[in-house]
């Protein structure tokens, strides 16, 4: 994924907060518990915003350099969108 796709979940797969503030996505058959850092930049996927506005986001939002961020989550989203958690939103 490049920094102008819109990232959407793919196919049963949905994010979920837990009562403790920490966050799961759950996918078909399993569930991913998510660090701080992913469950915010999981909770901005909505197949709208580009991946680059969700790592501006992510920066703004905690003290991580633009560049460790742009590659953190450019890592995560190509190892979601391998195993199809994630899809590009080609509408």
């Amino acid at each position: 994924m490049n920094a102008e796709t819109h990232p959407q979940f793919g196919k049963g797969v949905r994010l979920r907060h837990e009562s403790d503030g920490g966050a799961m996505l759950l996918v078909p058959e399993g569930a991913l518990v998510l660090n701080p850092v992913a469950a915010v930049a999981l909770e901005l996927v909505d197949g709208n915003r580009t991946l680059a506005q969700i790592v501006d986001a992510v920066v703004e939002g905690f003290e991580v350099e633009p560049e460790r961020a742009r590659d953190d989550l450019g890592d995560l989203f190509e190892r979601l969108a391998e195993r199809g958690f994630v899809t590009e939103n080609r509408t």
